[in-house]
């Protein structure tokens, strides 16, 4: 019997002193018991990519255009690539400042400012056989005797949104080098028109004298309708900056960056990837974009004095654009 009762006691001792000597391991892990949520979060975020999304277009035309890359991504990856649709380039900009946003498709200006705002940095971006990047133009009526900057005061003046490279900075960049510092006193009118296509279209119109917008909008008007080639002068035309680059939070893994990379540098050698490519609109490929190919962007802001870090980039007054005084 005292065997019996010695035998137990034994093996509490052995137990002991060997998950005692464990904790002398230096492999052995340590738990916090009071960190169980941060744990829970870093699992529910594995194995996903959130790419965020602009709506440019209506939401389903914009799932059929960028869904069927998220569905290759996500096979090339071997994860959930998830898009995110939100409203604006401010939304964008606070999703990434708030690390809830892992890539996502920019304009050049909506790029640079979340570049400064949250450290975003450019990966890739489409190329259509041999167009990737977009330039602004100073479109005017033919025949109206505008040929330079001079001839337009108190004129109409048609421009995008204070949010665009195209129809508003390189547009304040093109004035300044002409020696004209107040464009809203120089001209009789300015109207924010909101896209690009309503700029040119304001002009042909006649309620506006001078548009100001991207090329390649001004290319695809004159596609569909050639006739507008003979009725509207370009008098001047940016540099060219990178069109809607997939650009990756700081956040991100180098790792899985430097994959997402190759994948979308590789897409044009893989029989696979010619449905997503087509999808985004006949895209030949894509092409490695960085920091340095925004250069004539940054020679406009450095030129013009404006601070990226206090720049305004959401439509609403207390906070940024007022769109209710946009129009003078």
């Amino acid at each position: 019997m005292i065997e019996n009762r010695i035998l137990p006691v034994f093996l509490i001792f052995v137990m002991f002193f060997s998950f005692a000597g464990c904790g002398d391991k230096e492999d052995m892990k340590k738990i916090d018991l009071n960190k169980t949520e941060e744990i829970k979060d870093v699992f529910q975020n594995i194995g996903r990519l959130k790419i965020g999304l602009i709506p440019e277009q209506d939401i389903r035309k914009m799932a059929e255009r960028y869904e069927p890359l998220a569905k290759y991504l996500s096979e090339r990856l071997n994860l959930k690539v998830s898009l995110i649709y939100l409203n604006s380039y401010g939304e964008i900009c606070d999703k990434f400042i708030n690390k809830e946003l892992d890539a996502a498709f920019f304009g050049s200006l909506g790029y640079v400012l979340t570049h400064v705002k949250a450290g975003v940095e450019p990966v890739a971006r489409p190329d259509y056989s041999g167009i990737s990047t977009y330039r602004g133009l100073v479109i005017v009526r033919s025949g109206e005797g505008i040929t330079n900057a001079r001839d337009m005061k108190n004129k109409r003046l048609a421009l995008v949104h204070r949010s665009t490279y195209a129809g508003y900075l390189y547009p304040l960049y093109y004035f300044n080098v002409n020696g004209i510092r107040d464009f809203e006193t120089y001209f009789s009118k300015v109207i924010f028109t909101g896209s690009h296509d309503k700029a040119i279209s304001g002009v042909l119109r006649g309620e506006a004298d001078i548009a100001i917008a991207k090329d390649l909008v001004y290319q695809r008007m004159i596609t569909e309708n050639p006739d507008l080639a003979k009725r509207l002068t370009v008098l001047s035309a940016s540099e060219g900056v990178p069109s809607n680059a997939l650009c990756v939070s700081r956040e991100l893994d180098p790792a899985m960056r430097a994959k997402l990379k190759n994948i979308l540098l590789d897409m044009a050698r893989d029989e696979a990837a010619k449905p997503a490519l087509k999808a985004l609109g006949r895209a030949s490929r894509f092409v490695d974009t960085e920091d340095a190919n925004y250069r004539p962007l940054y020679e406009a802001i450095k030129a013009l004095g404006i601070d990226l870090n206090t720049y305004p980039y959401y439509d609403r007054a207390d906070i940024g654009f007022d769109e209710a005084s946009e129009a003078k």
